[in-house]
């Protein structure tokens, strides 16, 4: 249709038109202005006439150059129009002239060849799916094996930093599993002083056993480590440390280890207080752990009885002695020497004062009250008294925090009234710092260690 407009106006057949009627109109207009006697009039005829043919003509001409317009764009269209490969399949099919047949079979290798594209791709997803699981598995192999690393390297760490032989302290009741003591450090015969400089309680035990080879009185012990501490361990603490570390000294000038080394394997005497002022407790731990299992041992074949119950309370003081000095440097190792304690002999006043405190820093603030609740319910007061000014003081805070001011004051000024008749929260004066700052500087380990195994003997805190 489109064609057969632009045939018709096109331009020989236009122009011939237009000539023809032009004649046929000019005819027409010399007939009518013949017959005028106006010029003037005519002429305006004329223009008229002559613009209107010339108007004609634009119009023709434009309406020939859209439909030229129209028929390229159309042109332009069908070219750039996507390929249909269905259609075109189908084309060629209705284009051959071979018969049904090979239009079934062109049709069969189409579908064929679709399903070998279907089956690549799934072959393709496949493969990467297994591509991001390797992957997976790698990096996960990788995190392991840096977890492996920084286990190992934390490991090595902790035995360069011990530097002694390996104790493995198993509590149930604060059991070594095995005590081999065939690696002993070697002493070296040096002098060897302490730092005048805030100290925790683990790096005090030298001056502690120090001032005791000194018959130092055990009030000024604790005032003097209360003052190098600095009072960031309590005064109940600082206390139990002291009378504690006292009654291990007892136990080795009075040789209650020594029946016990060959069997257990244990260092002797010189070697456990030379580790033990050093700061390392494990040797001395190891010898009380053997004598406590002897103790135990002893009782399990005893029938129920005052004997038995002796030898129970007595293992029981034994325990809180390791439990204190296991509480320097593991909490969990003492709090389980503590328990047993309690277990040998549940009226020990001090063994459930003790494990409060190991309560107390593990947070758990429950036990820790029912703890010292029972040091105040079994105690004696003229027995017990440092424990009880412990369980009041704990107690004290615990009652600030629930808002119980009024007993809270009352249970706090009760403990430091005990504490203040004893003086341990007394600052040192001049004279009696320099006297310390001489024992810290001229101390000398190894007179120490034998000036305590050249005496004849040492009491207990406890009876023995």
């Amino acid at each position: 249709m489109l064609d057969q407009i632009i045939t018709f106006i096109s331009a020989e057949t236009f122009f011939t038109s237009a000539i023809s009627n032009i004649d046929v109109l000019a005819g027409v207009v010399d007939k009518y202005i013949s017959g005028m006697s106006n010029v003037r009039l005519v002429s305006y005829l004329l223009m008229l006439l002559a613009f209107i043919v010339f108007l004609f003509l634009v119009i023709v001409i434009y309406v020939k150059s859209i439909i030229a317009f129209l028929k390229f764009d159309n042109h332009k269209n069908k070219k750039n129009a996507p390929v249909d490969d269905d259609d075109d399949d189908d084309d060629e099919l209705l284009e051959t002239d071979d018969g049904p047949d090979h239009f079934l079979v062109k049709q069969k290798e189409l579908s064929q060849q679709k399903e070998n594209e279907l089956e690549l791709l799934r072959q393709r997803h496949l493969l990467d799916q297994q591509n991001e699981l390797q992957r997976q598995q790698q990096r996960q192999a990788e995190l392991l094996r840096q977890q492996k690393e920084a286990e190992e390297q934390k490991s090595n760490a902790e035995k360069e930093k011990t530097k002694k032989f390996d104790i493995d302290l198993d509590w149930e009741k604060g059991k070594v599993i095995e005590d081999k003591f065939e690696n002993v450090i070697d002493i070296k015969q040096e002098n060897l002083t302490y730092k005048q400089s805030y100290k925790t309680l683990p790096e005090l035990v030298g001056l502690i056993i120090n001032m005791i080879a000194r018959n130092v009185d055990d009030l000024k012990i604790a005032q003097t480590i209360m003052f190098r501490n600095q009072g960031k361990s309590s005064e109940d603490e600082i206390l139990q440390t002291i009378a504690e570390i006292k009654n291990l000294l007892a136990l080795t000038v009075n040789k209650k280890f020594d029946p016990l080394r060959e069997k257990f394997q244990l260092p002797d005497n010189q070697t456990t207080l030379y580790h033990l002022i050093e700061g390392d407790t494990s040797y001395a731990l190891a010898s009380l752990e053997a004598l406590m299992d002897t103790q135990i041992e002893t009782a399990s074949t005893l029938s129920n009885g005052e004997k038995k119950d002796i030898i129970f309370k007595e293992t029981a003081n034994m325990a809180c002695t390791f439990g204190t000095i296991a509480a320097l440097n593991d909490t969990r190792l003492a709090t389980g020497a503590f328990e047993l304690a309690i277990e040998l002999s549940p009226q020990n006043a001090n063994a459930w004062n003790r494990v409060g405190d190991m309560y107390k820093k593990a947070g758990s603030n429950t036990q820790a009250i029912k703890a010292y609740q029972n040091v105040l319910s079994l105690a004696d007061e003229n027995i017990n008294a440092s424990q009880v000014a412990n369980a009041h003081k704990m107690l004290s805070q615990f009652y600030y925090e629930q808002g119980n001011n009024l007993q809270a004051a009352k249970l706090y000024n009760d403990s430091k009234l005990f504490y203040d008749s004893l003086g341990i929260n007394r600052n040192l004066d001049r004279q009696e710092l320099e006297i310390v700052n001489i024992i810290e500087q001229k101390q000398n380990i190894d007179e120490t260690v034998q000036t305590l195994l050249n005496a004849q003997n040492m009491q207990y805190s406890y009876a023995l």
